[in-house]
């Protein structure tokens, strides 16, 4: 496997480029386990922290699997429709974690307020809602619980927003979603209290949207990704 070292641009993402170029020459292939992190580092010629920014935005896009204990590999599934739409987006400039942090926020504010708009045609899904809530204060201590109904739960929101589009939204960024809320939850549960936090704000949030009260979920949702953003 032939590596250059790393010259200009943001260091991860000439390591993201490089490794994806790999995976679509075949040097890689789905299931190969990489170097442990010094090696891969000094093949590189870059410091252990840019490699695992790298390897953490690979997570997100789905080209890597980070496997405690084993080690990062190759993702069994076809990463390539991922590669194509999110490439573009890493190679600009800015920060790829951030922005799509900040998608989300716009996308779920005004889509947490159309449910609040929509709590008669919503009966049904309000239950499953409370469901996920009291799921999710039941499974603190579990991380990977934690953070399948950490996605379910905001799924959840932009289907009972009853809007044609954002469920589109979902359906084509659903596997982001997914991946960012994994990472965000591995980066901010390392430190102590914090899946509380994050329960409370869940539950604030369900509380105001049992109420109708759209002003006090947008800033439940709000308050909740700025603990986010503060943390990971």
């Amino acid at each position: 496997m032939e590596i250059k070292s790393i010259q200009t641009k943001k260091i991860y993402k000439n390591i993201v480029e490089q490794i994806i170029f790999l995976i679509r020459e075949g040097s890689l292939k789905c299931g190969d386990k990489l170097p442990p992190e010094r090696a891969l580092a000094e093949m590189f010629d870059v410091s252990r922290a840019s490699l695992r920014e790298a390897l953490s935005v690979m997570e997100i896009m789905g080209v890597v699997d980070i496997r405690p204990g084993e080690g990062s590999f190759v993702s069994d599934l076809d990463v390539q429709p991922f590669i194509a739409l999110m490439l573009p987006l890493l190679l600009k400039e800015g920060n790829f974690e951030e922005d799509l942090l900040e998608f989300r926020r716009i996308v779920e504010i005004a889509g947490v307020k159309l449910v609040c708009l929509n709590l008669e045609e919503n009966g049904e899904r309000i239950k499953e809602l409370k469901k996920i809530i009291d799921e999710m204060g039941e499974n603190l201590d579990d991380v990977e619980t934690g953070a399948k109904l950490d996605i379910k739960f905001h799924k959840m929101i932009f289907s009972m927003s009853n809007n044609v589009v954002l469920i589109k939204v979902l359906e084509y960024l659903g596997f982001i979603l997914e991946r960012t809320v994994k990472f965000n939850r591995s980066s901010i549960l390392i430190k102590p209290d914090t899946a509380s936090v994050l329960y409370k704000y869940h539950t604030d949030m369900y509380e105001c949207i049992i109420r109708g009260n759209a002003a006090g979920a947008q800033k439940a949702l709000e308050s909740h990704f700025d603990f986010v953003h503060s943390k990971v």
